[in-house]
């Protein structure tokens, strides 16, 4: 069994050390740190001290691009969409920018093969592409009741696969084309990625239940160059029953199995409510029972020291994890 954990929040390599150690010892395999735009700008040797001590510490180091232009999950805010708001970034329908950058820009993606350079240099073993999205109303940022994206590049790219012009509405048809400009924009990601000698792996953000996820995540799987297909089903955060993450997990199995991938599932330790913690035992547990073999939790502690996605008792959703873990 693989275990990780994702870690941020704190730059100060001593403290990262002993935090990398303290996983060795309750034997988690990798460590998964966030690599957002500040890291890039101002990080980017001290990322290299994280990685080197997370190896020292015998596990893998794993990067995120938390948060990177807003296209990927994670709170970190986006220089790149504040600098580039009227020339790379998601038009939505009311015709306004969204602080987002668009996949199929073209400084956006020059942008993210700088941050891949930088991750290579860091001598990470993994990639970690984290839930890559167009505008979500629901999401951080997001604008209630509007959908994009419609810039300038899209709209041609519709125009030249569709051959009509794209509709004012999102209909399924304009669903469908968002993921294929995902996958493409992924796959560029993942090939430049993999010539740096970097392994990728993707979580895929669930959608309303795991049957409706299917047709588009065996699309996903399918990518060239991936090796590791995952998916964070937290169940508090969707207002779920734990037994989501089995439906999950199952799905997540056999799309691996299909295409010869590693299944992966991030158990949700982070806004635990208080008095539930048994759960996150559960989740791992049902992760476990449909053969998922690299298991990681979102995030160190429970996140105490991010108020805003901690648990209600961050120490005690921890301990509820570990115990858990040690089964395995």
């Amino acid at each position: 069994m693989k275990l990780g954990c994702s870690y941020f929040g704190n730059r100060i390599v001593r403290h990262v050390a002993a935090d990398m150690r303290g996983l060795a010892r309750h034997h988690f395999t990798y460590a998964l740190h966030t690599f957002s735009e500040f890291d890039l700008a101002f990080h980017r040797k001290t990322m290299k001290e994280i990685v080197a001590a997370t190896h020292d510490a015998g596990m893998e180091a794993h990067l995120d691009p938390w948060g990177v232009g807003k296209v990927f999950g994670g709170e970190a805010f986006s220089q790149f969409a504040s600098e580039h708001i009227f020339d790379a970034c998601q038009i939505l329908d009311d015709g306004r920018p969204a602080a987002l950058a668009c996949p199929n820009n073209p400084l956006f993606r020059d942008f993210m093969m700088e941050w891949i350079a930088a991750a290579a240099e860091s001598k990470a073993d993994v990639i970690l592409w984290d839930e890559p999205h167009f505008h979500n109303p629901n999401f951080l940022g997001g604008r209630a009741g509007r959908w994009g994206c419609r810039c300038e590049f899209c709209r041609k790219l519709y125009r030249k696969t569709r051959g009509r012009a794209m509709p004012a509405k999102e209909t399924p048809d304009v669903v469908d084309f968002k993921s294929e400009c995902l996958r493409d924009f992924l796959n560029l990601l993942m090939e430049r990625s993999a010539a740096a000698g970097l392994r990728n792996a993707l979580c895929l953000a669930p959608r309303r239940d795991a049957d409706a996820s299917r047709e588009d995540w065996l699309a996903w799987a399918q990518l060239p160059y991936l090796e590791t297909l995952g998916a964070d089903p937290y169940w508090q955060w969707l207002q779920k029953p734990v037994e989501i993450v089995s439906d999950y997990s199952a799905l997540i199995k056999d799309l691996c199995a299909r295409n010869g991938l590693e299944a992966q599932i991030w158990i949700q330790v982070c806004k635990i409510k208080r008095g539930s913690e048994a759960e996150i035992g559960r989740a791992i547990e049902l992760a476990a029972a449909e053969g998922v073999g690299n298991l990681a939790l979102w995030g160190y502690e429970g996140c105490a020291h991010e108020s805003w996605i901690a648990c209600d008792d961050p120490p005690r959703a921890w301990a509820a994890a570990l115990r858990a873990l040690k089964k395995f």
